[in-house]
């Protein structure tokens, strides 16, 4: 991670006590309990426990990035969620534990567990006023509590550049898998170990015209192929972050899909892939551990580095920034290109609640109140049947408003073949703000061929995420702030062919937390 150079002011925000009741805190997205919170640090999953750690970059004394730790929270299932101690901290003030990765070390392979098959290795960067090394820490308690190693650092190339490691398994060639950012040279290194402690430098990945002025973040995953799709079992999928320079402004998430032989990643593509068509993703981690005969789950950090120290979350309710949500996800292709789909974990089937509405429409609207439902978090599905592919024609939108008259739109424009989200209805934070806070933002969307169309989204207070098409090739997340509570969705059709028609369906979703407050599950 890199700390944007206008957030670290002198003054340190007063500590906020853990509750999850303001009207902007998401319900469903984790968000820290208190002060600030970025990037995703060592997702792991203990799959004998049925454990999965999130760890993160947490600011534990004020409400903009600085004083950088490891936060921690504990799920059994991505959404509900305890609050646990902070996991790592610095050694001096002047010393930040920045962003990295966490693997279960099952066969002891570091020498740290000579007892036990469930030890846990933190794998960071140290970041001082001069120098950015990576350091190795582990726990004997599942990865509650940490001890440093004491040959620290493992890698040192004298760089204030090189940052972010992301450590793998790789059964082929039976080693670690180190990948990580020469920041502003716009390169990925990938080093090799034996041990998690021993680190011997393997090969350096770049390609013309990425964009960014700074990589980081990046993560090398390895993803199943089905063999409809491709004669290869198996393709692996580089992920990586800038900020500064994305290409929808601030800080964005790229991928590129190829080979990787235990030593060097090989692109295959000639260009890179956007993550998301929003503004509000970055950093995204994907869990270790995850079992090979299932999809690699991620979470992003659902913010930007261009606004994210002046959201008012931060004076108002005492929190800044959560997390995206927690995602399965397959590598398919598209009209012959390769493509990453991104589905809600376990389709939010442990905070799904009742349904709101289902009907169907050809023309008009069809509208539901949820201001009944406690968490003002809703699941929206959207499908379209019978599209004339060759002239197709009308559009779909829906619309999200308060009482207040604020509201949050987007829609399927079936003429110009695209899709948009805007959140200038809201009026708590605007572009007026922060001339780098965008309004709206939309994608293309290749075909009707088909002739179905689908869209589903998730809106969850200050946070809104949408998934397109029938496999969820496109996702798009903004976080918006309105001045009172979104609490009405309306779902309208117009200008379709006669033959098409509308599905509506929409369920109200529970709270990941326990009650109004998180301090019952915050533990001091």
């Amino acid at each position: 991670m890199h700390i944007h150079p206008l957030i670290l002011p002198a003054l340190a925000a007063v500590a906020h006590a853990a509750s999850y009741s303001g009207d902007l805190r998401p319900q469903i997205h984790f968000s820290p309990p208190s002060n600030f919170m970025n990037d995703p640090n060592g997702l792991v999953y203990d799959s004998k426990k049925g454990i999965y750690h999130l760890y993160y970059q947490y600011n534990p004394s004020q409400t903009v990035a600085g004083n950088q730790h490891w936060g921690h929270a504990t799920s059994s299932d991505l959404y509900h969620w305890t609050n646990q101690p902070i996991a790592l901290s610095g050694d001096k003030p002047e010393e930040y534990i920045f962003s990295g990765s966490a693997v279960i070390d099952s066969n002891n392979t570091s020498g740290f567990f000579p007892h036990q098959d469930d030890g846990v290795v933190a794998i960071f960067t140290v970041d001082t006023p001069t120098l950015e090394t990576q350091n190795i820490a582990y726990s004997r308690d599942g990865g509650y509590t940490f001890t440093k190693y004491a040959n620290n650092p493992v890698i040192d190339i004298g760089s204030k550049q090189f940052r972010d490691p992301q450590v793998v398994w790789h059964p082929e060639t039976q080693q670690w898998v180190m990948t990580l950012a020469y920041a502003q040279d716009l390169v990925i290194g990938f080093y090799t170990s034996p041990n998690l402690r021993d680190w011997t430098h393997a090969s350096n990945y770049t390609q013309k015209g990425l964009p960014g002025a700074q990589f980081e973040c990046p993560n090398l995953v390895k993803f199943s192929v089905d063999r409809a799709v491709s004669k290869e079992t198996s393709k692996y999928v580089l992920f990586i972050s800038v900020n500064p320079g994305a290409p929808l402004g601030g800080s964005g998430t790229f991928y590129v899909v190829g080979n990787f032989n235990g030593t060097h990643f090989t692109s295959e593509v000639a260009h890179e892939t956007l993550l998301d068509f929003s503004g509000d993703n970055y950093a995204a981690q994907w869990y270790s551990g995850i079992p090979e005969n299932e999809p690699p789950v991620s979470i992003g950090w659902a913010s930007n580095w261009d606004y994210t120290a002046e959201v008012p979350t931060g004076p108002l309710e005492g929190w800044r920034s959560a997390m995206t949500l927690p995602k399965t996800h397959t590598l398919t292709k598209v009209n012959g290109a390769w493509v990453v789909t991104h589905s809600p974990f376990h389709e939010l089937s442990t905070i799904k609640g009742r349904q709101l509405v289902s009907k169907n429409l050809k023309s008009g609207n069809v509208q539901t109140n949820f201001s009944g439902v406690p968490s003002k978090a809703v699941y929206f599905n959207v499908t379209l049947k019978d599209i004339h592919d060759a002239h197709p024609t009308g559009q779909v939108n829906f619309n999200f408003t308060s009482s207040s008259g604020e509201y949050l739109d987007g829609g399927l424009s079936l003429d110009k073949g695209s899709f948009w989200i805007n959140r200038a209805g809201t009026h708590l934070f605007t572009i007026k703000d922060n001339g780098n806070y965008t309004s709206s933002f939309n994608t293309t969307i290749p075909s009707f061929g088909k002739g179905t169309f689908s869209f589903s989204g998730v809106i969850d207070r200050s946070v809104l995420e949408v998934f397109l098409g029938e496999e969820r090739t496109q996702i798009g997340t903004l976080t918006f702030f309105p001045t009172s509570p979104l609490d009405t969705l309306t779902v309208s059709a117009e200008g379709l062919t006669n033959q098409t028609s509308v599905s509506v369906k929409a369920w109200g979703l529970q709270s990941g937390w326990n009650s109004t407050t998180g301090s019952k599950r915050f533990r001091a």
